[in-house]
């Protein structure tokens, strides 16, 4: 069953960032699973919650922990493979 957005925000405790993803367009996980690090910053998502959110994408698409976060080229790639 795919998590709600506000429910995954919640679990990583960046719920306070809702309003600015929905208002960006991001309406359920599954699409902020695309989103990019330059519409993180424009949204204004400090440096270390971008991290958290970026890890969690991550681990979402079982991208291994013990590697370095994924480039979003590196992501794409994995995605599709």
């Amino acid at each position: 069953m795919p998590v709600s957005l506000s429910r995954a925000l919640f679990d990583l405790g960046l719920d306070e960032h809702l309003a600015a993803f929905s208002g960006a367009g991001y309406s359920s996980w599954e699409k902020l699973t695309t989103i990019t690090e330059q519409e993180l910053a424009a949204l204004n998502i400090r440096p270390g919650n971008r991290r958290k959110l970026q890890r969690a994408i991550a681990r979402s698409l079982n991208w291994p922990d013990n590697r370095p976060l994924p480039s979003a080229a590196e992501l794409d790639r994995f995605r599709r493979s």
